[in-house]
């Protein structure tokens, strides 16, 4: 399963923020995506097992979680997320909030581009996200975001009062950005775990 096929563009602020508490931004969104897919065959199996055990028609089970999870993909009672939302309320459309908020911000500037050539998952991965998430593009990007600005928090309140003590600062910026900006500026300046 491929996602995002040009990558995915932050702004340099952006990925200041998220390498602020991460080391490595593409391995840390991999891991996750990776992680979020055990966690979710885990409890698909959870979920199915005892639908399976009252099942007369199965005889046996794969001891292999993957291939158990392939057997509960593959039934025709099986449903995504996406598919258990629509039946439960056809006029409420899958979620983009987590995608307009990413493409609210303007990233004409210095950009920085993770994944360029695309994500690249297993299709069992993705499905496996897909029986709890209506679009895992959607989650990736909640998931990002989110990271970004925990680090601009973390950034930020470690800083602001360094530069509030400091006498050679008469002025600081006014916005969220260029407060980053001053602070990846300057010398003392150090990345979590730094």
């Amino acid at each position: 399963m491929d996602l995002f096929a040009s990558g995915i563009v932050l702004t340099a602020n952006e990925n200041s923020s998220l390498l602020h508490v991460v080391p490595d931004a593409e391995t840390w969104l991999f891991s996750t995506i990776n992680e979020k897919a055990r966690l979710r065959r885990d409890a698909l199996i959870q979920e199915w097992r005892p639908k399976l055990y009252a099942d007369d028609s199965v005889t046996e089970l794969p001891a292999n979680p993957d291939d158990l999870a392939t057997l509960i993909l593959a039934r025709s009672d099986y449903k995504t997320r996406a598919q258990q939302d629509a039946e439960a309320d056809p006029v409420v459309a899958t979620s983009t909030t987590q995608k307009d908020k990413y493409t609210a911000v303007n990233r004409n500037g210095s950009t920085v581009t993770l994944f360029s050539s695309g994500i690249t998952i297993s299709d069992l991965s993705g499905n496996c996200i897909l029986a709890y998430v209506q679009n895992i593009e959607e989650w990736v990007y909640g998931g990002l975001l989110g990271m970004i600005n925990r680090g601009k928090k973390k950034m930020i309140n470690k800083y602001h009062p360094i530069i509030m003590d400091d006498a050679s600062v008469t002025t600081m910026p006014a916005t969220e950005d260029g407060l980053i900006t001053m602070i990846l500026a300057r010398d003392d300046y150090q990345r979590l775990g730094g």
